[in-house]
């Protein structure tokens, strides 16, 4: 059995990093993998916040294939060093690029050559244009450590393969192998009432989820709407700006933020007929669409994620980010009765299943973490 050794800076029970942390959930739950993994990670979630209900600083069982470690010191390396040097893994597998414990002194000071680097989105064009400058001096110490030389990279998309190529060069060691994703089930019945729309964003509040252009759009709306937003407030700056636009909003638009929402309560949200909205600058893969289409939950997306013509299939609508158009598409929604929604919702469930297939992600990641030999 192949031992997978994860160094992550956050893992469940902590959700309010998002993405990275679902996709290591998601992986390591799947069975029969012949695989056994490790994950190393913090006792916080992202806002410093202790978890509970775990064990620190040793290892614990989370299920019948996987150990994590929770770290509680202030010298997170030391103890994954000598923990990595215990485990003697196959495979170290980092998740991330920007943390200094978990991501770079692993790359900088490991004389190991069986390491895969998951980017996990953070190199698309539209995410390094947030905190540029902080950014760009990770990756100048990454070209200066000559990283390219001794990682292979993970990528879950063709686009994220060229992202990294992009600012490593074309000659780089890359595997792409897509996220698996939770089926969160289906949805409560179907109730659309025509004038009236429960529109949801589920993501971290930053630039680059887009809030204030869906707040900007709603201004444009006339008809009766519940916007919901769920996620942490990653950028306190941009939230006060989302929040200045939400005192500004007519009667008819009503805005409920809710803060952050672990993944198994998100379902919770999901009646009333609800349409999501993401209008991101840029999506490595963005759960929150693939898990609502496949409850049936239709999505208005911007073009920038991997879950594009969703018109063709009745499951929703890609757009630019344009406040007009926007507009438009969320007037084509709230003015749907339940019959059309209903299309509308089977479409969404339809678009799921042709666009995930379970026998092929089992062979990217079988693939994945055969690529390195000892």
């Amino acid at each position: 059995m192949k031992t997978v050794f994860i160094s992550i800076p956050w893992f469940a029970p902590a959700f309010k990093a998002g993405g990275p942390i679902q996709s290591i959930h998601n992986l390591v739950s799947v069975p029969n993998q012949n695989i056994q993994y490790k994950i190393f990670c913090s006792n916080k979630d992202v806002d410093h916040t202790c978890l509970t209900g775990i064990q620190t600083n040793k290892w614990i069982k989370f299920n019948d294939n996987t150990e994590v470690w929770y770290d509680s010191t202030g010298f997170s390396f030391l103890n994954l060093r000598k923990e990595v040097i215990n485990c003697n893994p196959d495979i170290i597998y980092l998740i991330g690029i920007y943390s200094l414990n978990y991501n770079l002194l692993p790359l900088f000071l490991s004389k190991s050559n069986k390491i895969i680097l998951s980017t996990r989105g953070m190199l698309h064009s539209g995410a390094l244009m947030q905190k540029k400058i902080k950014k760009s001096i990770y990756i100048f110490l990454l070209k200066i450590f000559k990283i390219k030389d001794r990682v292979h990279f993970h990528a879950t998309n063709e686009l994220e393969s060229n992202s990294i190529k992009n600012v490593f060069g074309n000659n780089i060691h890359v595997h792409i192998a897509t996220n698996y994703f939770r089926q969160i089930g289906l949805k409560y019945a179907n109730n659309k009432i025509h004038g009236k729309l429960k529109l949801i964003t589920i993501a971290l509040i930053s630039p680059i989820k887009n809030h204030l252009l869906v707040l900007n759009s709603l201004l444009l709306c006339k008809d009766e709407i519940e916007y919901h937003i769920i996620g942490a407030i990653k950028d306190k700056s941009y939230w006060d700006n989302c929040l200045n636009q939400i005192s500004k909003m007519p009667k008819n638009i009503q805005v409920f933020y809710h803060g952050e929402i672990p993944p198994a309560e998100v379902k919770l949200f999901l009646n009333n007929s609800p349409v999501l909205i993401m209008l991101s600058e840029s999506e490595n893969y963005g759960h929150s669409i693939i898990e609502c289409l496949s409850a049936g939950v239709p999505v208005i997306a911007s073009k920038n994620t991997p879950w594009n013509n969703l018109k063709d299939y009745y499951a929703g609508s890609n757009v630019p980010l344009d406040e007009e158009v926007i507009k438009n598409e969320i007037c084509k929604f709230v003015n749907m009765n339940a019959i059309e929604y209903d299309n509308y919702s089977t479409g969404a469930k339809i678009y799921s299943e042709k666009h995930i297939d379970f026998k092929l992600i089992n062979h990217q990641y079988k693939k994945l973490f055969n690529t390195i030999n000892d």
